[in-house]
């Protein structure tokens, strides 16, 4: 069962920059309402996870509020299937497009698989199993102090180099379908992320305390040096 779980969840890892090079659904015959059924979905979407995140979801859930391997693993599976799902019942939206040349694709593609693999930077096999809770292993990743703070490498530079990964693949997935539906996702999942740091920073803040505001002082910028 473990290798089992190890297989469906890094193949999870990847389901969000495959639904990206796969392209979300256009049809200029669609009704302007599926706007709105799709920005619900991904609400949704966004919902389950911040509720999951709680530590008093935790405490409910499991007796304690700190991360611990058979949460995340829950977390994780619900994760990939809620994302999944959305990737399923999207609908397709009106709106502009326009023909996007074979070597404009292929750039497209080529930055997805970039912004992919800054998202993962530094990351070995021995931490993704961390970051998904595998079984005997340290957990890595967490909000709170089940974990040690990420300071090095990337994180040296700014707060959150994965976000910018994730960033960097949304907008060269444009380049590879250049029309309303990809923008639609494009945009709400990049305000997903935005508007998740200052969640996760307070989180931190919570869990962590001074030694969050110390590293917060010396790395002041969260995705982009100098701007923000």
């Amino acid at each position: 069962m473990t290798r089992l779980y190890m297989l469906f969840a890094l193949l999870g890892l990847m389901s969000v920059p495959a639904a990206f090079i796969m392209g979300f659904r256009h049809d200029a015959t669609a009704p302007l309402a599926n706007y709105a059924v799709n920005a619900a979905l991904f609400v949704a979407f966004m919902a389950i996870h911040m509720i999951m995140m709680r530590p008093g979801f935790k405490r409910a859930i499991y007796g304690r509020a700190e991360s611990m391997p058979a949460e995340r693993r829950i977390y994780i599976t619900v994760s990939i299937v809620t994302w999944v799902a959305l990737y399923a019942l999207h609908r397709p939206v009106p709106g502009f497009a326009f023909e996007a040349g074979i070597w404009l694709q292929y750039l497209g593609v080529c930055g997805v698989l970039l912004g992919a693999f800054m998202f993962f930077e530094g990351a070995t096999f021995a931490m993704l199993e961390g970051l998904v809770g595998k079984p005997g292993v340290a957990m890595s990743h967490s909000t709170d102090t089940a974990t040690p703070l990420m300071t090095e490498g990337s994180y040296a530079r700014i707060r959150h180099p994965m976000y910018r990964g994730a960033l960097t693949y949304l907008g060269f997935s444009m380049l590879i379908h250049p029309h309303a539906g990809q923008l639609l996702f494009v945009l709400l999942v990049a305000a997903g992320f935005v508007l998740f740091i200052p969640v996760e920073e307070r989180a931190l803040l919570r869990a962590r305390g001074d030694e969050y505001r110390l590293y917060m002082t010396r790395v002041r910028y969260r995705i982009i040096p100098g701007i923000w």
